[in-house]
């Protein structure tokens, strides 16, 4: 049974919820049964407070009428289009993308190597606090989520300042560090927590508080293979952690990196408890440690599910996963409105969004389509004008559309799109894999004759198959070009750090393969003449078998 204290403050946070997001979500629904209208509102809008930015003059936002004349006045954008502009924006001041002055970066991977910084405005940073509250005021009315004590997992706020002095880091780790007393009274984790550097204390130290609160009612992380790793933790160190909720002394390797005041409550009788389940079962699950777990909020969509399937077994019966909705670095591109349905609805008051038919977008000859304009059951790739100077920003996400609230798509996240994957949010893409493997192979002095990386989300790991020479190969080719991905990509470094992602393997492949390969493809359609593949590629969307070509690992 929950303290009595935490049915108190569940009935505020309730009753604030419903009197202040009551109306925010209903004027979200309202604007479902007109989507063409709501996104020309959300564009016009966007354009009339960056026309005269260097950007906005350049494609003369001033004089654009229609949906059609924006298409024609702006090409579509990467962020490698749009660095220079942000870069100087930052670094000057100077109104370059939008008139609203950046109050914070979001750090994430770029095609590159070199990180990719996404603005944030105050009115952008405003909007992602609306959604959150929305999303809120949808899990308190479609569950008891919200009735006990919260564990949320969110990234480092603030990792540094850029040369212009704004702060970057990860949005959700400011989030929450921002929330009211009254939510952040709910909190498991001390902010602190996505501070710490080291992996492995972050995961024992978040170990920790989670299995010393046992009034977890609801557990939220962007991905669920977090969750799934923390467990792992639980079970390699439960004598450490058992230990450390018996004395209410945090381990010594999560104190060296936490403020001196942070502590955990002493609680002899549930390490005790929580010992003698472990004593009887060999390994503690989630429904030992939070008995009273009403929700999970994570994402469900693409490799998220291979995650859910192998934490379900752990869970308490009756857990409910609330769709997270598609939360992409550059944007909130759905809100989840009914918690009950996972009913996410497409951010369309706030971002203007376009759309391009899956294959025809691949084949190089797709039109670009606006949400109302969507059909039931199509997979599309993703572009979006966002407040914070993202314009025509190729998203490289695909999503498919699931069902229509009034007249307006729901959304699913599906996967990464064409030559990006991402197992468990690390985004790799396939100029980093070309530049890691060809680099790695040239300090070798070996000659590939063919190579792949396929990304496999029910081992949550990547398989590079090589072509070549593998007699002369040397054994730590594989750890050398993983190095090489972790240096150029930070969230493939942040997921193999964590363990979130298995280690580089790396499989020699007979002579012969990359011919078989070509002769495969072109047998399935693709023209002999212009052949080409992608070098990374999911593994279910790969029908060659590379494993029967094998000839050594």
């Amino acid at each position: 049974m929950l303290p009595f204290s935490q049915t108190l403050t569940h009935a505020a946070l309730k009753a604030m919820l419903a009197a202040t997001q009551a109306r925010n979500h209903r004027a979200l629904l309202d604007a479902s049964t007109s989507p063409r209208e709501a996104q020309w509102s959300a564009l016009s809008r966007i354009l009339t407070a960056n026309a005269e930015t260097t950007f906005g003059r350049q494609h003369d936002f001033a004089t654009i009428g229609d949906v059609d004349a924006f298409r024609s006045a702006v090409p579509v954008q990467s962020y490698e289009d749009l660095r220079p502009l942000i870069a100087r924006q930052e670094l000057t001041g100077e109104r370059c993308l939008t008139q609203a002055q950046p109050v914070f970066f979001h750090r994430t991977s770029g095609t590159t190597g070199v990180p990719k910084d996404i603005p944030i405005t105050q009115p952008g940073l405003d909007q992602i606090k609306q959604h959150q509250k929305i999303f809120a005021y949808a899990v308190s009315r479609g569950s008891n989520a919200l009735r006990g004590k919260m564990f949320t997992v969110s990234g480092q706020a603030v990792e540094g300042t850029l040369p212009g002095g704004t702060p970057y880091g990860s949005a959700s780790g400011l989030l929450y560090q921002s929330q009211s007393g009254l939510v952040r009274s709910r909190y498991v984790l001390p902010p602190a927590c996505s501070d710490i550097p080291d992996y492995n204390a972050r995961y024992l130290a978040m170990a920790a508080f989670g299995v010393a609160e046992a009034s977890v009612t609801g557990a939220a992380t962007a991905n669920p293979s977090t969750l799934v790793r923390l467990l792992g933790v639980i079970n390699e160190q439960p004598e450490t952690i058992l230990r450390a909720i018996a004395d209410g002394r945090l381990p010594d390797v999560v104190t060296d990196h936490m403020p001196p005041q942070t502590t955990i409550r002493p609680n002899r009788s549930r390490a005790d408890a929580l010992t003698q389940k472990l004593s009887v079962a060999g390994k503690l699950t989630y429904a030992d440690i939070w008995p009273d777990l009403e929700a999970v909020m994570t994402w469900t969509g693409g490799s998220c599910g291979v995650s859910l399937r192998s934490l379900a077994p752990a869970m308490p019966a009756g857990v409910r996963t609330v769709e997270l909705g598609y939360v992409a670095s550059e944007v909130q591109g759905t809100i989840n409105i009914d918690a009950t349905r996972n009913t996410c609805l497409p951010t369309l008051v706030d971002t203007f969004f376009e759309f391009a038919e899956r294959e025809a977008w691949e084949d190089g000859a797709a039109d670009f389509l606006s949400l109302h304009e969507l059909e039931d059951g199509a997979d599309y790739h993703v572009f979006v004008t966002t407040t914070d100077g993202l314009y025509r920003y190729a998203m490289h996400d695909i999503v498919r559309v699931t069902d229509r609230l009034n007249q307006t798509p729901i959304l699913e996240f599906l996967q990464k799109g064409k030559g990006v994957t991402s197992i468990t949010g690390e985004k790799l893409y396939e100029a980093q894999v070309l530049d890691a493997v060809t680099t790695a192979l040239a300090d070798r002095g070996i000659q590939a004759d063919f190579f792949i990386m396929l990304a496999d989300q029910e081992t949550a790991g990547y398989t590079l198959y090589i072509e070549g020479a593998s007699t002369d190969a040397d054994p730590a080719l594989a750890a050398d070009i993983e190095t090489r991905l972790r240096a150029i990509n930070i969230e493939y470094d942040a997921k193999r750090a964590s363990e979130r992602l298995a280690p580089l393997k790396l499989s020699w492949l007979r002579d012969g393969t990359g011919a078989a390969y070509r002769a495969d493809r072109v047998a399935g359609g693709q023209r002999d003449a212009q052949f080409k593949y992608l070098h990374l590629q999911f593994a279910h969307d790969c029908t060659f078998d590379f494993s029967a070509y094998a000839v050594a690992t």
